[in-house]
C-alpha cells in the first residue's frame, strides 16, 4: 500500500467542493479562502491536543492548510463573544475578507457552512468536542 497522491488530491478536493456545496458557491478558490480561514480560527481555538486530534480526521492536503503558520505556544485564543470570533475568523482571511466577508453576518454563515462540511470527514463526536471547546456565544452559532 503505497502513497497515492492522486487519490490524496481527491479527498481534498472532495471536501472542499463540499464546502462549496454548503456555500452555495461554484467558485472554489473562495470556497479555499473561506475553509482555511474557518479552519484555522478553529485550529487556534483548540488546546494543542484537541487540535492535532480534530486534525487527524481531515484529508492530508487540508493538514497542511490547517498546520500553516500553526504556533502550539499561542493556544488556545481566549474569545468570549460573538464579536471576537466574528472578527477572528475575518482575521484568518486577510488577503480577501473584503470580498469573502463583506458583513458579519457572511462570516456567520461561512462558520455554520464549513463546520456542516466538516461532518463528511470529521466524526460528530470530534464536532462536538469542538463546538464545547467553544464559548457558548460561539456555540449558539452553530445550533440553527
Amino acid at each position: 500500500m503505497g502513497f497515492n497522491f492522486e487519490d490524496k488530491q481527491k479527498d481534498a478536493i472532495n471536501l472542499l467542493k463540499k464546502v462549496a456545496e454548503e456555500m452555495g458557491t461554484e467558485d472554489l478558490n473562495q470556497a479555499a479562502r473561506v475553509f482555511r480561514a474557518v479552519l484555522q480560527a478553529i485550529r487556534d481555538r483548540l488546546p494543542v491536543n484537541d487540535a492535532v486530534h480534530f486534525a487527524a480526521q481531515l484529508p492530508i492536503i487540508w493538514k497542511g492548510v490547517y498546520y500553516d503558520q500553526y504556533d502550539p505556544a499561542k493556544v488556545p485564543v481566549k474569545i468570549r463573544d460573538r464579536k471576537e470570533w466574528i472578527e477572528f475568523i475575518r482575521s484568518k482571511n486577510a488577503f480577501a475578507a473584503n470580498n469573502d466577508f463583506q458583513q458579519d453576518s457572511d462570516i456567520v454563515e461561512a462558520f455554520q457552512e464549513v463546520f456542516k462540511a466538516l461532518h463528511h470527514c470529521v466524526s460528530a463526536e470530534e464536532l462536538q468536542k469542538v463546538k464545547d471547546a467553544m464559548h457558548q456565544d460561539i456555540q449558539e452559532l452553530l445550533e440553527v
